[in-house]
């Protein structure tokens, strides 16, 4: 799991954006970041920055890579803050549980619609 929440790295306020606004934001970022375009003194920075951003958009910009992150990300954020004495048992609460079922349903789900097809 990354350590960055890519909603962030691109900007967005909102895991609820369609695929346009995903787009839009990624462009006005890679505008600002593209290493084409930052000074030299910055250049490095910017450089690691927009690799980020692009991952970040690669991860997003597809619909199944972006339904795992979102996933992945509602089980981080359901642990919470929790330091390395804490009991494993502890963390996992029902909703972690409800959250890891239901992803494994919409994966099913896709595949029996793919077999289909």
């Amino acid at each position: 799991m990354q350590t960055k929440n890519l909603y962030q790295v691109l900007s967005l306020e909102s895991r609820d954006v369609s695929f346009e606004e995903l787009k839009k934001a990624y462009r006005a970022k890679a505008l600002q970041l593209h290493p084409d375009v930052c000074p030299s003194s910055v250049r490095d920075e910017c450089t690691k920055k927009f690799v980020e951003l692009h991952k970040a958009y690669e991860v997003l910009s597809d619909p199944n890579t972006r339904r795992m992150y979102d996933n992945e990300l509602m089980l981080v954020e359901s642990f919470g803050s929790c330091d390395s004495s804490c009991d494993q048992r502890e963390k996992f609460s029902r909703k972690v549980w409800e959250v890891q079922l239901d992803g494994l349903k919409k994966r099913s789900a896709d595949r029996m619609a793919s077999m289909k097809n």
